[in-house]
């Protein structure tokens, strides 16, 4: 079971990866580009919600990769309110509030946590 886990969060956590171009790639992972590629192959082999699942947890225990600073050009002020990054999760990833460090590691500018329903929906 462990080893299923351990093979599922790392794949969880290299398999956005996918969308960036080979250069990113190598900056993120300079030895590692093949293990990202190889773990999206893995994630589209499950269905989303246990892949959802897999990566919440993967973020949770600080499994993901942690992106560097953002550059101080993409500081953006809204309302002033001041992002790292005009890049944010929006609501509904994290609707528990389990990985809230690990998606910040991720690079986000900002991360909703919760969902956009007043109720919990069945």
């Amino acid at each position: 079971m462990f080893t299923r886990l351990a093979v599922a969060g790392g794949a969880a956590g290299f398999g956005y990866t996918q969308l960036l171009p080979n250069d990113a790639k190598a900056v993120f992972f300079p030895a590692h580009a093949w293990l990202a590629d190889a773990a999206t192959a893995a994630l589209r082999q499950i269905d989303a919600e246990t892949a959802h699942n897999i990566a919440i947890t993967a973020a949770k225990y600080n499994l993901t990769p942690v992106a560097p600073k953002p550059d101080d050009l993409l500081r953006t002020q809204v309302c002033g309110l001041g992002f790292g990054s005009p890049v944010g999760l929006a609501a509904g990833f994290d609707k528990n509030a389990d990985a809230v460090d690990g998606l910040f590691g991720l690079g986000f500018g900002f991360v909703e946590i919760g969902t956009v329903t007043p109720l919990p929906q069945p």
